[in-house]
């Protein structure tokens, strides 16, 4: 098998040195992180010698038994996979398991189910669709990418309170990203 990278389409020119992510936004409420953000790197990677897109049919190539899931919100290309067989969800960014904004919460590890990162979540309508798909799977173990894994009884209490309460607990009260209809 040759080196490959798979990606949904919308993702493609961010890692083919395309097109920069957009900023970050270090204004929203939010800690420590939040404040930095403003120096972490957007600029595109250039992978393009190695980018396929993903099947429209929702199949991994060399990963026969997961399926892929398109979950904009954090990025127009963000996905994340699930394996049926044993409920396992690889969220990637479209939740997270800390508290990513908040340097003490990302230095405790204590699991606490958040969207996505806030600072760099440009679309929370998406955002918040995106995490009642992945619920609606139903998955019994995830895998975020930010946080430590989540399983069984804890993972659905807490996936139900998010997509209940997705606008109090994830989207920022402010930020260039926040959208007017969230008052």
């Amino acid at each position: 098998m040759g080196r490959a990278v798979y990606a949904h389409p919308l993702e493609i020119p961010y890692i083919t040195n395309e097109t920069s992510y957009l900023e970050p936004d270090p204004t929203v409420a939010g800690g420590l992180v939040a404040k930095l953000s403003k120096y972490f790197p957007n600029e595109p990677i250039d992978l393009s010698g190695y980018v396929h897109e993903l099947p429209v049919d929702g199949t991994i190539p060399h990963m026969p038994d997961w399926k892929w899931y398109h979950t904009p919100g954090h990025t127009p290309g963000h996905v994340s996979l699930f394996r049926e067989s044993d409920n396992t969800l690889i969220a990637g960014d479209a939740f997270t398991t800390v508290k990513q904004d908040e340097m003490f919460e990302v230095i405790k590890q204590e699991k606490e189910i958040n969207g996505p990162p806030k600072y760099f979540t440009p679309d929370w309508k998406a955002a918040e669709n995106s995490v009642k798909k992945l619920a609606s799977l139903n998955p019994l173990h995830a895998v975020t990418g930010h946080g430590i894994p989540m399983l069984g009884d804890e993972l659905q209490q807490e996936l139900d309170k998010l997509t209940r309460n997705f606008q109090e607990i994830a989207v920022p009260e402010h930020g260039k990203y926040v959208r007017e209809e969230k008052d």
